[in-house]
């Protein structure tokens, strides 16, 4: 279907099909053709982008994901959209079998039109993969806003797992001179507009698919997995999430009746029953969580070139100039980068938390870190963004 434009005034016909309009050529893109459907009929200007698959000349969206399973649950959380914009196709492939492949498809947006989607990912992760991926759909599609959603290691003075981190500012924190004995850090910052950056902050996940209000048995695991963790419960960020004011002592004291706890001066530890029985709960627990109260968190990102799990890299960011630092990835940074030399007017990195960059790193929180990720990327956009009033598919 090609986009469409009322013409009121026509000037002089240079053929049978072309119309010079005054004025229009600012509104024309390069390599598009504007003409009407046939001589002499109703005024409207076509426009076909010449050498583009479909007749598509743009995107609103662009949205990267660096892994299978993040790219999985975009496409998830897209289809969704795509049917509560009625559309009966839902994702289609383009480009298939070239260089940079892409599925397409239209979301509803909240204020009642539709965003055009394009969603893609390179075959391995990292910035350097990710590079070339982005930038040649960018120079292809002109979207609106490039975006990123996928998984990330939180700081865990900040952000709990399962919680989402929406990047406030994004830098490469390896990108600086090693001296002998410390590394001297040389950071390009690229900070998120500043009204984007409000949205996120004011963003509430509670309508989400994934968020979901905590249970007391899942309260009793939380507990119980953060002293395994030799973290204190009492004093942990996400305390009041699965402690609601008045059920502290009563849940806490049901644990110890139960032999899992005990009392150890001013705190709690682990009896050896209880140990065995979280040990047995994390073991067991493959799939990881379905529904979590989880937060948002607005703040800088940090991407680097390699995976981190010696839980000591964010007092080093913290000492090379970055204090605040919420998420930890390879990706983000190159995504702003991106836009930025692509001229893109908008970027927008979200992603969940899966772990904290230390040794007890795995994999157990990466399946709902993608998806709630995806569901807080797509909600931003389709209230941030103003809507098409017609299909480009």
């Amino acid at each position: 279907m090609k986009a469409r434009k009322m013409v009121t005034d026509p000037a002089t016909m240079l053929s049978s099909d072309i119309v010079l309009i005054p004025g229009i050529e600012d509104a024309m893109s390069a390599g598009e053709r504007w003409h009407l459907p046939r001589p002499g009929t109703d005024l409207y200007l076509q426009c076909s982008g010449v050498g583009m698959e479909d007749g598509m000349t743009s995107v609103d969206i662009l949205i990267m994901t660096a892994l299978q399973e993040e790219y999985s649950a975009a496409r998830t959380v897209g289809s969704t959209l795509a049917c509560a914009a009625g559309r009966p196709t839902q994702w289609q492939d383009r480009d298939r079998g070239a260089a940079n492949p892409y599925e397409y498809t239209e979301i509803a947006e909240t204020h009642g039109g539709v965003l055009a989607v394009a969603l893609a990912r390179p075959v391995r992760m990292g910035g350097r993969s990710i590079s070339p991926a982005a930038a040649g759909l960018v120079e292809r599609l002109k979207p609106q806003v490039l975006a990123m959603s996928g998984v990330c290691a939180g700081n865990p003075k900040v952000a709990a797992l399962g919680d989402v981190v929406v990047a406030e500012m994004v830098y490469e924190y390896d990108e600086g001179k090693q001296i002998e004995n410390a590394f001297l850090g040389d950071h390009r910052q690229i900070p998120m507009e500043q009204t984007w950056v409000r949205a996120a902050q004011d963003f509430s996940p509670i309508a989400l698919p994934s968020y979901g209000e905590v249970t007391r048995k899942e309260a009793r695991l939380w507990f119980l997995e953060r002293l395994y963790a030799a973290d204190e419960p009492r004093d942990h960020l996400a305390r009041p999430r699965y402690f609601p004011r008045g059920n502290w002592d009563n849940w806490v004291r049901e644990l110890e009746t139960d032999g899992l706890i005990n009392r150890n001066g001013p705190g709690w530890t682990l009896t050896d029953d209880g140990r065995r029985f979280i040990e047995r709960k994390l073991y067991d627990d493959v799939g990881g969580p379905e529904r979590l109260p989880f937060a948002v968190h607005v703040g800088p990102m940090a991407s680097g070139s390699f995976v981190v799990k010696d839980g000591v890299t964010w007092d080093r960011l913290g000492q090379q100039g970055v204090r605040t630092v919420v998420g930890l990835e390879m990706e983000s940074a190159t995504i702003a980068t991106v836009a930025q030399h692509g001229r893109v007017p908008h970027w927008l990195v979200v992603k969940g938390v899966m772990d904290h960059a230390d040794p007890s790193k795995d994999d157990r929180y990466k399946r709902f870190a993608a998806q709630a990720s995806a569901e807080v990327l797509f909600a931003l956009l389709t209230d941030l963004l103003v809507p098409r009033t017609e299909s480009l598919g």
